[in-house]
């Protein structure tokens, strides 16, 4: 590698952020690899962390933790990578031996690189290089023959779907509605319909073209948009009073409260949204309903069974890949994708372009 510098997405504070010229970065420790980004996509938690919504990110941060890319350097104990591999990587790091890892609470591991990349981790991919600890964990290689955008989505989109799935301990021949249908939510629907056999799956989301997106996969039996006057009825016709599991991921307190109202008695809701600030719960009509509430972040189990099934044509995620452009137009996707613009589901970071 012969530059010293690169271009990367830095955050310095709410708000504050742009594209700088800043150090290449290097090995650190021996179980260390260096990527050089070959795509990547912006998330709604990346847009959290720029509007000021953690409060657990050291400044300055490179931002981005959702990507695939090509290795260019292994660290002396890296022993399953190589250099020229071509990987997806995950979007947290934990060590998997800590107290709060062996307890299922990753997010809080005690490693001194743990956490999402691009956050309150390590910096991030929304650069020309990335440095990944633990790699030979958190890398997957990616199968000859595919390409990056068939695996761009796996660790973060498809791994906090089926993670909101299992939280409702949603099984086959179910009912489920998923409230606010963008990445994570199409993800949900997509996994629901195509390897949990779910009976019906309602997409809910108040941009009408992400419901229309939905339907034409085959992802949704119904689309409903709380704008729509007749909204309750409609959905209280299409489930005859509610459904078995609600997957929460717009992160809003009517859309919560929206998930406990369309649950059946002694269904489940599951949240998998990052939520900018405490909200109420509304415990009379949880108690008398007997619903169970479940929350919290993924930490990438059962990728590698998504992986053999997006290999086998079984799921595709291309459909929701709506935007591309190079790491120089990144402050222009940040806008479209954070405020909704132009049809926007998932904008692509292609390399920098010289």
């Amino acid at each position: 590698m012969q530059k010293e510098t690169m271009k990367a997405l830095v955050y310095r504070g709410p708000g504050q952020y742009q594209l700088e010229d800043v150090a290449i970065p290097q090995i650190i420790e021996p179980t260390d690899v260096i990527g050089r980004v070959t795509i990547s996509t912006i998330c709604s938690s990346d847009v959290h962390v720029l509007e000021g919504h953690m409060n657990n990110v050291s400044l300055p941060k490179i931002i981005g933790h959702e990507f695939c890319a090509e290795i260019v350097e292994v660290g002396s104990d890296v022993k399953e990578l190589k250099v020229g591999d071509r990987v997806q990587v995950m979007p947290g790091i934990y060590c998997g031996s800590c107290k709060f890892c062996k307890a299922g609470v990753a997010i809080m591991c005690e490693h001194k690189d743990a956490g999402v990349l691009g956050a309150n981790g390590v910096d991030g991919c929304q650069a020309e290089y990335v440095r990944v600890p633990l790699a030979d964990k958190f890398c997957i290689k990616i199968p000859d023959g595919m390409e990056d955008e068939d695996i761009l989505l796996l660790g973060d989109m498809m791994g906090t779907a089926r993670y909101g799935l299992e939280n409702a301990s949603f099984k086959a021949g179910q009912s489920l509605a998923v409230i606010g249908v963008g990445p994570v939510g199409l993800s949900t629907c997509l996994l629901a319909k195509k390897t949990y056999g779910a009976r019906q799956v309602i997409a809910i989301d108040i941009i009408q073209s992400r419901l229309d997106l939905a339907l034409a996969n085959g992802i949704a039996d119904v689309t409903l948009n709380p704008k729509d006057e007749n909204f309750v009825a409609k959905f209280m016709a299409a489930t005859g009073g509610g459904v078995d599991a609600v997957i929460e991921t717009a992160g809003t307190a009517q859309t919560l409260q929206m998930a406990f109202e369309m649950t059946r008695p002694g269904g489940i809701v599951s949240n998998v949204a990052v939520f900018p600030g405490p909200v109420e719960l509304p415990i009379p009509a949880i108690t008398v309903k007997n619903i169970t509430f479940r929350s919290g972040i993924q930490f990438c189990e059962g990728v590698e069974e998504i992986l053999q099934q997006i290999q086998s044509g079984k799921i595709d995620t291309r459909f929701m890949q709506t935007h591309r452009a190079p790491l120089n137009n990144i402050i222009e996707g940040y806008d479209i994708f954070g405020n909704h613009k132009d049809g926007c589901v998932k904008w692509l970071v292609t390399p920098y372009e010289d």
